[in-house]
């Protein structure tokens, strides 16, 4: 972080940082959190470059990941626990998403046109065509989500 003239926090532009950013939340899983991580992406996906339509993109699909973290894996309860990191370097946001939850059911994620009437998968969906990466794996009794989105003009990594 640098300052200008008069003493105020100035964020860099991604090009200026040396090294990657991290930072890590557990929240329960509840709700009425989620407008608080919407807010907090939304920033960070700003200062890193993304322009409006990113940083929206980008803010919904980690709402999306987080609501059905709740929905499915919690069946709605709040007394869950979610672990949601974010790291970002030259190249990439990249969002972690960890829970103890019901395990994701591969067959009822229906790979339907959004304009299907059904409900089923659309938020899968939705991620998938906002993020440039999607990963899911259920490892014993913990389910890892991970979401990476590259910054304009990065080199993709295969």
């Amino acid at each position: 972080m640098s300052y200008d003239k008069d003493g105020a926090a100035e964020i860099l532009p991604p090009q200026a940082m040396s090294g990657p950013l991290k930072f890590q939340i557990t929240m329960a899983s509840d709700p009425r959190l989620l407008a608080v991580v919407r807010s907090t992406i939304s920033e960070l996906a700003a200062v890193w470059g993304l322009g409006d339509e990113g940083c929206r993109g980008v803010t919904r699909a980690v709402d999306e990941a987080l609501s059905n973290i709740i929905r499915h894996a919690y069946k709605n309860r709040s007394d869950g626990e979610i672990e949601l990191s974010c790291r970002t370097d030259a190249d990439c946001l990249e969002f972690t998403f960890v829970d103890r939850g019901e395990p994701a059911d591969r067959s009822r994620i229906c790979a339907q046109p959004l304009d299907d009437t059904s409900l089923c998968g659309r938020g899968t969906h939705l991620i998938r065509q906002i993020m440039d990466q999607v990963y899911y794996e259920r490892v014993g009794e913990v389910n890892r989500l991970r979401l990476k989105k590259y910054l304009p003009g990065a080199k993709r990594k295969a």
